[in-house]
């Protein structure tokens, strides 16, 4: 299966709360390229997808979508299966706690770095399942890296195994976590202002 992430840039100059409602505006835009791309009924909420109770995007007629935001990003993903995405922006300030997170856990070491791109795909990875668990960043602890392979993560959430892709897209990393093997394409969508 082919999941379909779309992507559009926004201004790195934006600040954070600038950047929000910067993401929302574009995400109808977004989600609906998505959507398109997987085959999924023109009917769908694109414009303004339910949440469930907890604030997470709701299922729709058996569609899923998850969305994500960053300095300079914005991403979307339409799918027939649960989906969890999430991008960071590389030059992210205060990426050390991170790391020193992992360095603790013994996760650092089965990266094989310890750099900005390497500890932030780590998050950026533990934060898409997350996502798709739906139980956000509370559960951080209870998320831990086994092994790596390339783009792929093996994270290990409350006794599961999981698989996460994570890709590199010029100055952002994007990650998805689905509830089915899938192969992750990404698409640029420029919007006009």
């Amino acid at each position: 299966m082919l999941l379909h992430a779309v992507l559009v840039p926004l201004s790195t100059r934006l600040a954070r709360a600038q950047r929000h409602p910067a993401a929302r505006e574009a995400l109808g835009e977004v989600l609906r390229a998505s959507a398109a791309l997987a085959g999924a009924p023109r009917s769908l909420p694109c414009e303004d997808w339910p949440r469930s109770a907890s604030g997470a995007p709701a299922p729709v007629a058996g569609w899923h979508a998850n969305f994500a935001d960053t300095t300079g990003l914005a991403a979307a993903l339409v799918a027939p299966v649960p989906v969890g995405l999430d991008v960071e922006w590389l030059h992210r300030p205060r990426w050390q706690a991170a790391r020193e997170r992992f360095r603790e856990s013994g996760e650092l070491a089965l990266l094989g770095a310890d750099d900005a791109p390497a500890v932030l795909a780590l998050w950026t990875a533990k934060e898409a399942l997350l996502k798709l668990a739906g139980v956000g960043l509370a559960d951080l602890g209870r998320c831990r890296l086994l092994a790596r392979d390339g783009e792929r993560y093996r994270l290990e959430h409350r006794a599961r195994v999981h698989e996460v892709c994570v890709r590199a897209n010029g100055q952002h990393l994007l990650a998805c976590a689905s509830s089915a093997p899938a192969e992750l394409v990404l698409h640029a969508l420029e919007l006009v202002t």
